[in-house]
Parts: C-alpha cells; structure tokens; sequence
C-alpha cells in the first residue's frame, strides 16, 4: 500500500530544533517525578521485568513484551546495571513521546502551537502515575499510539504498518489505532481494505503472543468495580482526596481540551474531528475491561484529543502553506 501524497507534514525550520532542546528539559522534569511520585520504585526492575522475561508475569501482563525485552537485552549487550537501563530507557521515552507528539502537531499547526501541545501533555502527565508502580509500556505507549496517529495523519500506510506492529507488542490498546485509521478518512475501497489488512496484522500479533506465552484467562470484567470507586467513599481511616479522585483523573486531564476540541470542531481538518470519534471508544472499554483508577490506561487519548484542542487555541496561527488530507 502506498503513502497518500496529499498529506504532507510542514517544513522543519530553526523554531522546531529549539523545541527539541526543551523537550530534553519536559523529558528530565517527567522522569524525575515519575520516579519519585510512583509507589514502588524498583518494583519493575527486580521484579516484573524479569517475570515478564522469565514468562512468570501473569496475563495480560505477559503479553507486553517490547519494553521488558528492550531493557532485558540493553543490559545483556552493555553490562549496564538493569536498574540503570531502566532509567535511561525511561527517559529516552518519554523524550521521544514528546518529539513526535511534536511532529504530529505539526501535521497542522506552527512550531509554537506543537510546544503548547506538548507541554499541556508534559504538565498533565503525572496524573497518569497514580495507583500504580512505573509499568514499562506506559511511555512506550505514548509514542508508539501517537506515531500510529502521525502515520494515519499524513497518509503513510508503510509507517502505520510498522507503528502497528511495534505498538501491538506493547499493548492491546493498539487495535484502537485500527479504529482510527478506519475512520479518518472516506470509506473508498482503498481505506477498507487497508482497514481489513490493518486488522490482521494487529489480531496476528495478539494472538501470536498468546500461542508464543501461553493462553491465560484473567478478570476480564471491570464494569463493577470502576463504579464502585466512583462512587463509594472510602473509610475514614483511608481518606486521602487524592487517591478518592484517581478514578476521575482522566476527566481532569481530558475533559477540557474535548471541550476546546469541540467548540473548534466545524473548522478542523476532518481528520482532527474524526480523531475525536474514537476517544470514547477507549474510554467505554478502559471502564469495562481496565481499572480506571489506573489512570495511565487513558494514555491513547492525547493522541485523539490533543490536535483538536491545539486547533482550537491556535486557529488563527495554523500554516497556511502546507497542504493536508481533507
């Protein structure tokens, strides 16, 4: 399948390396209060990454096999210490998420507008390191899923299909990139067919991870206990306002650029309002399959919902030169 030439990202200028040194700065900030606000802080060195390693991680766990062998096989390669493996690939991720999280704003909009949408993801982020210890898939999936959504964006089948791929071994939420790419654009015989094509290859990667690690069942149905933490306070001698608002911290983080992103919809470009149809797909079945106290789970929604709230602050000061897919 060929690339759409009719998408095409703006041009690289002086404003757009200078973004990528202050990356270096929001990735460092990340990764410190990541390492500091987490619960557990060694937990996927000495523990899970070598259970997922070993194959003793219990399901789904053991399915999400990039990161862990990427840190497996640094540390083998090098001799490095794990524990500083894990630091440093850590930190290359999140500086990665963060460069094309850039790029991909910049599919629409100015080198400025992309550093706001950066930082708006970099200022909001630590609320998805609640309730939970550093899980390695977490940044990984932020990249990935958003250069899936770079790749649909600009009309590059090659670059979703490896993106897929990469991002399949990662994590299940990966099939919503399928979604996307379904919905982005008019429904020619071309887009099915790459949309049948697209499926495959994600459902072979998913199942090919279970015949390779072995089937396990695991509580698939969360429904329940999601709303029982919405809704059920906790004793007085647990009571802590920040653990009784982790089940709402994907409202906080997303609920006000849906809401910018909407009130800019009727202007944007089709694939930036298409992009918004699919946000509520993540968040009916992360609240029927996930723990949604577990706020990381809505880490796929920057990549949904982010264009459209940049859209709508930076209308005015979009490129007026680059030519995008309509």
């Amino acid at each position: 399948m060929s690339t759409n030439p009719a998408a095409v990202g703006s041009r690289v200028g002086r404003k757009d390396y200078w973004c990528v040194l202050l990356y270096v700065s929001l990735a460092i900030a990340t990764g410190f209060a990541d390492l500091r606000m987490r619960a557990y802080p060694k937990h996927p060195v000495t523990k899970f990454i070598p259970a997922v390693v070993a194959n003793a991680e219990p399901a789904p766990a053991r399915y999400r096999v990039l990161a862990p062998f990427i840190d497996h096989f640094i540390g083998r390669v090098t001799g490095a210490s794990q524990q500083n493996v894990w630091y440093a690939t850590r930190l290359f991720w999140i500086f990665v998420a963060y460069c094309i999280i850039h790029v991909y704003l910049r599919t629409w909009l100015t080198a400025e507008a992309a550093l706001a949408g950066v930082a708006l993801t970099a200022a909001t982020l630590p609320l998805t390191f609640t309730n939970s210890w550093a899980h390695p898939d977490h940044m990984p999936e932020l990249a990935l899923f958003t250069l899936g959504a770079l790749a649909v964006a600009r009309g590059s089948d090659w670059l979703f299909a490896m993106a897929l791929a990469v991002a399949a071994l990662n994590r299940e939420t990966s099939v919503f990139l399928v979604l996307l790419y379904a919905v982005a654009g008019p429904l020619t015989r071309r887009r099915v067919l790459g949309v049948g094509l697209f499926g495959v290859e994600w459902l072979a990667i998913y199942s090919g991870l279970r015949a390779w690690r072995g089937v396990q069942h695991y509580d698939y149905w969360q429904a329940a206990r999601n709303l029982t933490d919405l809704t059920l306070p906790l004793p007085a001698e647990y009571y802590d306002p920040y653990y009784r608002g982790y089940a709402y911290f994907a409202v906080v983080i997303f609920a006000p650029m849906l809401y910018v992103a909407l009130k800019a919809a009727g202007g944007a470009p089709v694939f930036v309002r298409r992009a918004l149809l699919v946000a509520p797909c993540v968040v009916a079945v992360a609240f029927m399959f996930s723990n949604i106290i577990e706020a990381r789970i809505f880490t796929p929604l920057y990549a949904l919902v982010l264009p459209g709230a940049m859209f709508g602050l930076f209308n005015g000061s979009r490129l007026t030169d680059v030519k995008v897919a309509n």
